[in-house]
C-alpha cells in the first residue's frame, strides 16, 4: 500500500500537535469503535428486513437457535460469533426478546434480534487505512519523535517503540489544544486522564503520537526528570497465593518440564524444571495473539501474501495469497486452528517482515522480564534458537488473559470467518470441553518439542495455568495437576 511522503507527514504532524491546525481536528479522529447490537432485553428499534443477511453479534458467545420463539423454547444448535444467519419474514415478541426466523447453516429457527446485525457486505481490502500498522517512521534513540499510530494498545505503542530502539519515557497527544500525557513509569491513577480520553488501553489508528525517547524527557517537555521502572510489568498481583492444606503428593507425570501458576499471587505453585528453556512448537502462537492484540487494529481489513499450500505437513488456517479478511478473523485462525499460516500474515501485516516480527516478539518477553526464553519465528516450527521456558509460558499466559480479545478467543468453540473466503473453524483444544471449568489456552506438537499445553481453568472465581512440554499426556496430566491445586490448596 503508498505512504505519505514522510516531509508531508512531518509537516503535518508538526503544524497539528503545535497549534496550526486546530486541536479540533485530532479530537475528531480520536473515534470509538462501531457499537455492537446491545445484550440486554430490550427491543431492538429497527427489526431485520426478511431475506437479507445477519451476522451474529453476542460478545464472543456463540448464539442458541431454538425450535420455537422464547427462552423455555428447545435449543437446536449454538451458533459462534461473527456467524452469517438468513433472515427470513417472520418475528415474534416473547419473553421481552424479539425472535427472528433465520436459517443458518441448513437449519432454520428462531434466535433473539438483539444479537444479530445487518451484514455490511464484502471485505474491501483496497481501501486506503488511516495509518499503517505500528508507528508511521523510525525513532530515535533518544530525542521526539512524532508518528501516526496505526491502531492497538498504549502497550502497544510501547512494544512497538521499544523494539525500534526507543525507551519511551513519556508519550504525548495533542487534544483541543492541551497535552495529553501518558507516563509509563507512573501507576494508573496518574495517567488517568489519558484512560478516560481513550475509554481504556485502546488508542484508535491515526492517532498522533509525540514519543519522547530516552533522557530528553525533562528538557523537552516542563516536567521533572522521570526515574524509569519497568514498562510493562507482568499484571500486580490481587491476591495471596493459595495455602498448600494436605501432605498429598503431586501427581507423577512423564512431560519433560512442567509448572503451575496462581493467576492473582503469580505464583508458582509447583514446577519441574520450569526454568529450563525448550522447544514449546505452537504454545509460541501466545506471543504472536498478545502481539497482534496490542499493536493493531484487529478490525482492519488485510491482503495476506502467504500460501499455506507451501507449508505442508503444518498446522494450517488455509489462507492464500490474496485472501482478504479482518485481522480478527487471522488471529482466530491462529489461536482455534493453531495455523502457522495465520501467523506469518499476522506478523507481516504488523511489522512488515518475519524478522521485525521477531523483534518485537522477542521486546515482549523483555518488556514482561521474562529472560529463560528466545523466540525465532511466529509459529513455532523447529528451529535451533526457538525456545521457551514453561515458567515463560505461564506468565505469558496470565499476561494474555487480562486481555479481553485474547481471554475470549481461546475459549471459544468455533468461529466463522468471513471475507473474500469464509473460514469455519473448531477450537482444537480437547481440554475445553473435557476439564470442569477449563478456559483455555493452547496445544502445540512439533517433532523436536512433543506434544505441549498451556491450560487454564477457574473454580470458584480461582484461574490456575499448568503448563506441559514434551508431554505423552496432555490432557490428562493437566488434569491431575489442576485436581490436585484444586483439592489440597486454599484460598484467603
Amino acid at each position: 500500500m503508498s505512504r505519505p511522503p514522510r516531509l508531508l507527514l512531518i509537516l503535518l504532524l508538526v503544524a497539528t500537535l503545535f497549534g496550526a491546525v486546530p486541536g479540533q481536528l485530532l479530537a475528531a479522529s480520536v473515534q470509538n469503535p462501531p457499537a455492537r447490537a446491545a445484550t440486554t432485553n430490550t427491543l431492538r428499534d429497527t427489526p431485520l428486513v426478511p431475506g437479507t443477511t445477519a451476522v451474529i453479534r453476542a460478545d464472543g458467545d456463540c448464539l442458541r437457535l431454538r425450535d420455537a420463539p422464547g427462552l423455555s423454547s428447545n435449543r437446536l444448535d449454538c451458533y459462534a460469533e461473527g456467524s452469517l444467519v438468513q433472515v427470513l419474514d417472520a418475528a415474534v415478541v416473547a419473553d421481552d426478546f424479539r425472535w427472528q426466523s433465520v436459517t443458518v447453516s441448513g437449519k432454520t429457527g428462531w434466535m433473539a434480534d438483539e444479537f444479530l446485525e445487518p451484514y455490511a457486505g464484502e471485505p474491501n481490502c483496497a481501501q486506503q487505512p488511516i495509518a499503517r500498522p505500528g508507528l508511521s517512521a523510525s525513532l530515535p534513540a533518544s530525542g521526539i519523535s512524532l508518528q501516526l499510530w496505526g491502531g492497538g494498545t498504549v502497550s502497544g505503542v510501547i512494544n512497538t517503540a521499544l523494539a525500534g530502539g526507543c525507551d519511551p519515557s513519556a508519550i504525548y497527544t495533542r487534544v483541543s489544544n492541551q497535552w495529553l500525557v501518558f507516563n509509563p513509569s507512573a501507576p494508573s491513577f496518574v495517567n488517568q486522564p489519558w484512560f478516560t480520553h481513550f475509554g481504556g488501553e485502546q488508542v484508535p489508528a491515526g492517532t498522533i503520537l509525540m514519543i519522547i525517547c530516552g533522557s530528553s524527557a525533562s528538557s523537552a517537555v516542563s516536567q521533572a526528570a522521570i526515574t524509569r521502572l519497568p514498562v510493562a510489568p507482568i499484571p500486580a498481583s490481587t491476591g495471596s497465593a493459595p495455602n498448600l492444606t494436605t501432605a498429598t503428593a503431586v501427581p507423577e507425570i512423564s512431560s519433560t518440564a512442567a509448572i503451575i501458576v496462581d493467576e492473582a499471587s503469580g505464583a508458582v505453585l509447583w514446577d519441574l524444571d520450569g526454568h529450563e528453556a525448550l522447544a514449546p512448537a505452537s504454545l509460541t502462537k501466545i506471543a504472536t495473539a498478545i502481539l497482534a492484540i496490542e499493536g493493531a487494529d484487529l478490525d482492519a481489513w488485510v491482503q495476506t501474501d502467504v500460501d499455506s499450500r507451501d507449508m505442508p505437513g503444518s498446522s494450517l488456517m488455509g489462507l492464500l495469497p490474496g485472501d482478504c479478511m479482518q485481522l480478527r478473523d487471522i488471529l482466530y485462525g491462529l489461536m482455534l486452528r493453531s495455523g502457522n499460516d495465520a501467523a506469518l500474515a499476522i506478523g507481516r501485516h504488523q511489522a512488515g517482515s518475519d524478522a521485525a516480527f521477531v523483534n518485537q516478539m522477542n521486546t515482549l518477553l523483555s518488556r514482561l522480564g521474562l529472560t529463560d526464553s528466545n523466540f525465532a519465528n511466529p509459529h513455532g516450527l523447529d528451529q535451533n534458537t526457538h525456545l521457551v521456558s514453561a515458567y515463560d509460558l505461564a506468565m505469558l499466559a496470565r499476561y494474555g488473559m487480562q486481555l479481553d480479545d485474547f481471554a475470549t478467543m481461546v475459549q471459544a468453540s468455533s468461529w466463522t470467518a468471513r471475507g473474500s473466503r469464509t473460514f469455519w473453524m473448531n477450537n482444537i483444544n480437547g481440554f475445553l470441553n473435557s476439564y470442569d471449568g477449563a478456559d483455555g489456552i493452547k496445544t502445540g506438537y512439533t517433532g523436536d518439542a512433543g506434544r505441549t499445553f498451556v491450560g487454564s481453568a477457574v473454580r470458584d472465581g480461582h484461574r490456575v495455568y499448568v503448563v506441559l512440554l514434551n508431554s505423552p499426556d496432555r490432557y490428562g496430566e493437566a488434569a491431575d495437576l489442576l485436581d490436585w491445586v484444586y483439592e489440597n490448596h486454599t484460598w484467603n
